[in-house]
């Protein structure tokens, strides 16, 4: 197994990280002096192409040169990074306003401690990547916030700061909510013309909480077909908000 200064050596070369960025061996020992395994033997290519062939979504062009060279990153309290494997749909911990079903480019990357960490795949944040952000958790009453605008930024800013959550540094300040954000900079999800054409009747059944099962027995469609209306309808009124009877 290479040392980790090696291998974030080997990382900050192909992520294109300025030297004055990177942190210093040193640094890394200070930050990550125990005798956990950080670190796992690289994934390879033919992974990853499969991993993005699956879910429809490209990874961060960084976040894939680091699994490359670590099959993950593990801190103190859990991973900081998920093996590819274990990169998957986003688990909701904390409500969202206006949201029923998340979005399908939600995916969870890591789990170190407090809360999970998160990339929207769906878009680019102007200037950077995709974005991370936390996953909030209603027991601890921490709403989901963006925590960076990119996997880079965010990686480096861990390894200096010895794998520590920075994000809940006192006076941290966030980059604002994931889904007012993904529904501002992602185009709405289209329509099929056979479903665009029931919208005015599904709209307000889905209002006023009418059970799943119902809706898709009195439209005849499935419940994928239902699902699509909901992930339209949720991300063109910004106001939705659906109080389910039951499925």
């Amino acid at each position: 197994m290479r040392a980790l200064a090696d291998l974030v050596e080997r990382w900050s070369d192909e992520a294109g990280v300025h030297p004055d960025l990177r942190p210093t061996p040193a640094q890394l020992e200070a930050g990550f002096w125990t005798g956990t395994q950080h670190c796992r033997v690289g994934t390879d290519q033919s992974r990853i192409l499969s991993w993005e062939r699956r879910f429809g979504y490209r990874l961060p062009e960084s976040l894939k040169a680091w699994l490359r060279l670590s099959d993950g990153f593990y801190g103190e309290s859990g991973p900081l990074i998920h093996p590819l494997s274990a990169i998957g749909p986003m688990v909701p911990f904390a409500r969202m306003p206006g949201l029923v079903l998340q979005p399908e480019s939600w995916f969870e990357l890591g789990n170190p401690n407090l809360e999970t960490i998160c990339l929207d795949l769906a878009y680019r944040w102007p200037g950077h990547d995709n974005p991370l952000f936390t996953s909030g958790d209603d027991e601890r009453r921490s709403p989901p916030r963006i925590i960076a605008t990119e996997f880079t930024a965010w990686f480096l800013r861990l390894l200096h700061r010895g794998g520590s959550e920075f994000w809940f540094d006192p006076g941290f300040s966030g980059f604002g909510d994931p889904w007012a954000e993904h529904r501002r900079r992602v185009p709405i999800p289209p329509l099929p013309d056979r479903l665009a054409r029931i919208v005015p009747r599904v709209r307000p059944l889905i209002h006023q909480g009418i059970s799943d099962r119902d809706i898709t027995e009195s439209l005849e469609i499935s419940r994928s077909d239902l699902e699509s209306l909901i992930r339209h309808v949720q991300h063109s009124e910004p106001d939705y908000v659906r109080s389910a009877t039951g499925a």
